[in-house]
């Protein structure tokens, strides 16, 4: 199901603008309620606080105006309707507990902050976030300015990737879905150390790549509607999936985390946390079910 309820965060930085249009235009395509939240910290000066409501609701009115849909005809105005509130406490703690009373079923928030690091890939608050929302984290990296148009969905044969593959179509009914498994050769790198040469490596990467494919056509038949084209490549799944999500020019890749843990913290694998750090576009990260 497309989402019904968005949450979107921002600490009222340049930088968090995108994440609040990015959910505009997502609520405005899909008729989903919007409500966007800014936290600040508990013991601000009530002065403050109302500047801070004043800003929240200018940058609402800002980044929240028509935005092109994939064919490029006209937008709809987000901004009509748009709920805005001030939550105060720790940033990630006050953000989960809104996600949770609103029933969000798509939490915002964009890849960096006003507090951005020299050379930071991606801010401390949305990788908190991802790792102990109960639902899809959209992690915003670039403006809104038209609608997903090309999605990379990274998949396996799990039943967390094929939910995280339903959830990006769900999400961008209008663009073209491209499904990307990628297989490593076991023991690739001892292979290498003993000898074996391009050739013969080629000819394993190759055999690996077709004992996947039919498990993943058909994990991609079973999706609706199907994917526009199927990649099935050797590799690390890890240094693959970022980079083709940039040689191919997409605007969003989904991947899953995998289960939860008994903290109820995501367990988030290795390939998440790489697409997350080294992706240039946004990411759409959808957690696995408790277990």
């Amino acid at each position: 199901m497309p989402p019904r309820r968005i949450l979107a965060a921002t600490d009222l930085s340049e930088e968090s603008g995108g994440a609040v249009g990015r959910a505009a235009a997502l609520a405005a395509r899909h008729g989903a309620r919007l409500r966007v939240v800014h936290v600040v910290p508990p013991d601000v000066d009530p002065d403050l606080v109302e500047f801070a409501g004043t800003l929240l609701r200018s940058q609402v009115h800002r980044y929240t105006g028509p935005v092109r849909d994939a064919e490029g005809g006209g937008g709809t105005d987000a901004g009509e309707g748009v709920e805005t509130g001030l939550r105060f406490g720790r940033v990630g703690p006050a953000l989960l507990d809104e996600a949770r009373k609103a029933d969000a079923d798509l939490l915002v928030v964009g890849a960096h902050g006003a507090d951005r690091r020299p050379g930071a890939l991606i801010g401390g608050t949305p990788g908190n976030l991802v790792r102990a929302a109960r639902g899809p984290v959209l992690v915003v990296r670039r403006p809104a300015d038209t609608a997903y148009r090309r999605v990379l969905l990274a998949v396996d044969d799990s039943e967390v990737s094929r939910e995280a593959a339903r959830a990006g179509i769900a999400l961008t009914p209008g663009a073209e879905h491209l499904a990307l498994h990628v297989s490593i050769v076991p023991g690739e790198r001892l292979l290498l150390q003993r000898g074996v040469d391009d050739a013969g490596l080629e000819q394993l990467r190759h055999a690996v790549v077709e004992r996947a494919r039919p498990d993943i056509e058909r994990l991609v038949d079973a999706l609706t509607p199907r994917p526009d084209d199927v990649l099935v490549l050797p590799g690390r799944a890890q240094e693959v999936v970022p980079a083709r999500a940039a040689s191919p020019g997409a605007d969003l890749v989904v991947v899953g985390t995998g289960t939860r843990s008994g903290f109820g913290y995501a367990l988030l694998g290795s390939v998440a946390r790489h697409v997350m750090a080294e992706a240039p576009c946004d990411v759409l990260v959808v957690p696995g079910t408790e277990r």
